[in-house]
């Protein structure tokens, strides 16, 4: 296959380089990333200004970051730096998961994903719950990524290109359709991949207040759902891959019938 890669997290992310290695060892891989994070920036396209390119050799294959938006890339990707058009669009891996409604629309690894959709392309988000201090560590790249996190990662790479090959074979593009896939942050040896629905997480203050100006400051989310309830965030905390098909298509059809 033809495999298309983004991310919201930028091309310096070390959750970005393990995934194309896994799936270049099968497929032809193009990267085209943020040049600097671009996090809980949803679908935002770069309108006004110019978006510069650079190139990276330390990929397995093309490779390049652009100083916008995970949207802009896909968008410019397409357009502009694929040779031919992708078979499969991925986004992520996400620093941190995209479990509940809140984080998917805020999501730039969502966003990426949803602007190939748009394209009618198959397109597959996924992202990595963390706990509080590991994910700190790795937003900040304060340090390489501790041996049980990276051998954890490369066997999450294993299981998405194993979803991937299998997506692929068995799933016609659908219009508006980003296939979102969140994976714990242990043992993966005895998770499976579990079909949910989206968690209504809560949307609540995400900035302090200091005088005149504010800075975003994340907390936890609340949620309406049970704790037993087969949301994409209950499974993920239990320790589970979840597998949520997010249909932008049907967004509209309650307002007709």
């Amino acid at each position: 296959m033809k495999i298309l890669i983004t991310n919201d997290d930028g091309i310096d992310s070390p959750f970005l380089k393990p995934l194309a290695e896994t799936f270049a060892e099968n497929h032809d891989v193009t990267v085209v990333a943020p040049r600097a994070e671009q996090s809980w920036i949803g679908k935002a396209m770069s309108r006004r200004g110019t978006v510069e390119m650079e190139t990276h050799t330390d990929f397995p294959g093309p490779a390049y970051s652009l100083s916008g938006t995970p949207s802009d890339c896909v968008n410019i990707a397409l357009a502009h730096l694929c040779p031919t058009q992708p078979d499969l669009v991925i986004s992520g891996i996400n620093i941190g998961h995209n479990a509940g409604l809140s984080f998917i629309a805020s999501s730039g690894t969502i966003g990426g994903a949803l602007e190939a959709s748009l394209q009618n392309l198959p397109a597959i988000a996924a992202s990595m719950y963390l706990d509080p201090e590991a994910f700190r560590a790795v937003s900040q790249r304060d340090k390489a990524l501790s041996n049980d996190l990276e051998d954890h990662l490369v066997h999450a790479t294993r299981i998405l290109k194993t979803f991937a090959s299998t997506f692929i074979e068995n799933h016609r593009p659908q219009y508006g359709q980003v296939h979102s896939l969140n994976f714990p942050n242990r043992n993966l040896d005895q998770a499976s991949i579990h079909k949910a629905r989206t968690a209504r997480t809560l949307s609540s203050s995400l900035f302090e207040r200091d005088g005149d100006q504010f800075r975003f400051a994340y907390k936890p989310l609340e949620t309406l759902d049970g704790d037993e309830d087969p949301t994409d965030r209950n499974f993920v905390h239990q320790g589970q891959i979840t597998h949520t098909i997010i249909d932008y298509s049907t967004i509209d059809q309650k307002s007709y019938k």
